[in-house]
């Protein structure tokens, strides 16, 4: 059985640098997506990024809260706080995989309907669908936040 500090130091060359580059992606994501809710609220220009990045608010909120989170997390590691950038960790990406299950869930829901209902399936808006920045970004926060889960559960037994 490892030592606490043998679990720290791993999850600190696996997990912080990984976490910060993808904080910093999910706080991009969070900021564009409320440029493109503002731009669509008052129609004044064209949305960036529009197929992979909605203009609804409460998606910027969900990305800015993960990648703070994330961004945090590398904080307290830095500051020594290990059991507090655990939490964070495990927090944003608990999120991030929480937002991609809700994208992923919406899409099949979408798919089903359309079999039902019988009308045409659009497969490019399934796709896209699946390439929106939530989902996206969940795929890659989903090892992660397993990872976490089990140096959570190695420290708590």
């Amino acid at each position: 059985m490892e030592n606490s500090k043998g679990i720290f130091k791993r999850y600190m060359y696996i997990i912080i640098p990984v976490e910060v580059v993808l904080g910093l992606v999910y706080s991009v994501a969070g900021f564009i997506a409320i440029i493109n809710w503002y731009l669509g609220t008052t129609g004044t220009g064209e949305f960036l990024y529009s197929d992979y990045i909605p203009g609804d608010l409460g998606i910027c909120l969900v990305m800015l809260s993960i990648g703070l989170l994330m961004i945090l997390s590398a904080y307290y590691w830095f500051r020594r706080k290990p059991v507090k950038s655990l939490a964070a960790t495990t927090l944003g990406l608990g999120l991030a995989v929480a937002a991609m299950v809700m994208q992923v869930l919406a899409i099949i829901a979408s798919w089903l309907d359309g079999i039902i209902v019988g009308e045409p399936i659009a497969y490019e808006e399934l796709v896209m669908g699946f390439l929106r920045a939530e989902a996206l970004l969940g795929y890659i926060a989903l090892p992660l936040f397993y990872i976490s889960l089990r140096i959570l559960s190695k420290i708590t037994t």
